[in-house]
């Protein structure tokens, strides 16, 4: 993938579409990632099957350094709304502006596709995340309930937070 979105990546990083040779890496990343989650769920945020079903429904993008995966994001086409989820960056490379880049990569390859909104999902009780995406420019536009596989995981209530963003 070569576009503009790419040049928003820190240096020393690259981006390119997953494969589902890609999966077993992108698990270790995602589950690290996702480790803080820890008090509501009690088991890993991804596994095989998931990550192949969604191979089928939509793409993944994954950030490189030095031949390592550092980060990935999943967007799905809806028509003119774009799904964007599983924003999972290594913890080694947080806080660098790696997320954000994945972020602006995503939408853009939404954006080229015909969408016209991002949405996304975030768990109500992790606040400080609907903070990151405001400053992304998502705005929250609703509530619902969690799909019955992340209801299996949970140790307490959760709502999920629905924002979108104009592309």
């Amino acid at each position: 993938m070569k576009n503009h979105a790419e040049a928003a990546l820190p240096a020393g990083f690259s981006l390119r579409v997953a494969t589902v040779a890609d999966i077993s890496a992108m698990i270790a990343v995602v589950n690290l990632a996702f480790e803080e989650e820890a008090f509501f769920v009690n088991r890993p945020r991804t596994h095989d099957a998931q990550l192949e079903e969604h191979f089928q429904s939509g793409s993944f993008l994954l950030a490189e350094c030095d031949g390592r995966l550092a980060a990935s994001v999943y967007y799905e086409l809806r028509g003119r709304l774009g799904y964007i989820g599983m924003l999972a960056v290594d913890t080694r490379w947080q806080r660098r502006g790696l997320g954000r880049a994945m972020m602006h990569a995503a939408e853009q390859s939404l954006r080229q596709s015909g969408c016209l909104t991002a949405e996304l999902c975030v768990v109500d009780v992790r606040s400080a995340l609907q903070d990151v995406y405001r400053k992304l420019g998502y705005r929250q536009t609703g509530t619902t309930e969690p799909p019955e596989e992340l209801r299996q995981k949970l140790t307490m209530p959760v709502k999920l937070i629905r924002m979108e963003k104009n592309l």
